[in-house]
């Protein structure tokens, strides 16, 4: 455990440090700020059923692909390429307290930046208070249920970036592949949209997992729950698991890098 605390501390400040996630983070947080603006502005006039804050959501939620491989594809990309990974491999670390050490300091920066988007609707309920309640911002059911939705699905993408980054030498490959995976995810999220698929009571683990991939089709009925404070169980196990899977992927991919070495 100690071995873990290490890793993550010494990749947050790597994270922290890096010139590449601050461009990325602040070009992302200036395109949303100024999406979001411009949402206000013209909010009145539109047939927008959701509730407001539901927009910083899909700006966030779409906006992933873009700034998720900047965390992600030098985690070990990088390393392998600089042959710094086989060297570290040698040290009393574990494949799977490499993985998780590198996964959760980029899920915490994500959140950072995902915490940092949550200012503008904050900035604008301390400033115009009456605007803000009109727009639902003293909701703290849709807060709680907004939040959640984007942890897990967070945990989902940063986890899909360290497989990629796992699986070649080359950064731009690396992020070109998560880009390309998490644009799939939300793809399918589009293109299914409206369409069902029924889940039975006893259903066995295969077809668990079957669902699990099906649920995608249902990703943005879910979000429009989530958005009203309406947690939905089955959504959150169903990131967890493809969490866990592209996890377990990864740490089989170091693992085989390891032995090889």
């Amino acid at each position: 455990m100690h071995i873990y605390f290490q890793i993550v501390k010494q990749e947050v400040f790597t994270l922290f440090i890096s010139t590449t996630t601050y461009i990325s983070s602040f070009y992302f947080l200036c395109l949303l700020g100024i999406s979001y603006r411009f949402f206000l502005e013209f909010f009145g006039s539109t047939n927008w059923i959701l509730p407001p804050l539901t927009s910083l959501l899909i700006g966030l939620l779409f906006g992933a692909p873009g700034l998720v491989p900047f965390l992600t594809m030098r985690t070990f990309s990088e390393e392998r390429k600089l042959g710094t990974l086989e060297v570290l491999m040698s040290a009393p670390v574990s494949p799977t307290e490499l993985v998780l050490g590198k996964w959760t300091a980029s899920l915490l920066f994500l959140y950072t930046i995902f915490g940092l988007s949550f200012c503008f609707p904050l900035i604008t309920y301390l400033i115009y208070p009456a605007t803000g309640i009109s727009l639902g911002y003293n909701e703290h059911s849709q807060w709680i249920g907004i939040v959640s939705f984007l942890a897990f699905h967070g945990c989902t993408f940063t986890a899909l970036g360290i497989f990629a980054s796992t699986m070649t030498k080359n950064q731009m490959i690396s992020g070109m592949l998560t880009f390309s995976l998490i644009s799939i995810y939300l793809t399918a999220i589009i293109f299914t949209f409206g369409q069902s698929f029924p889940i039975s009571e006893n259903q066995d683990l295969v077809d668990y997992f079957a669902s699990t991939f099906l649920s995608l089709s249902s990703g943005l009925s879910q979000m429009h729950n989530f958005s009203l404070g309406l947690l939905d169980l089955k959504t959150i196990l169903h990131q967890i698991t493809l969490t866990v899977l592209f996890l377990f992927l990864a740490i089989f991919q170091v693992d085989r890098i390891k032995h090889k070495a």
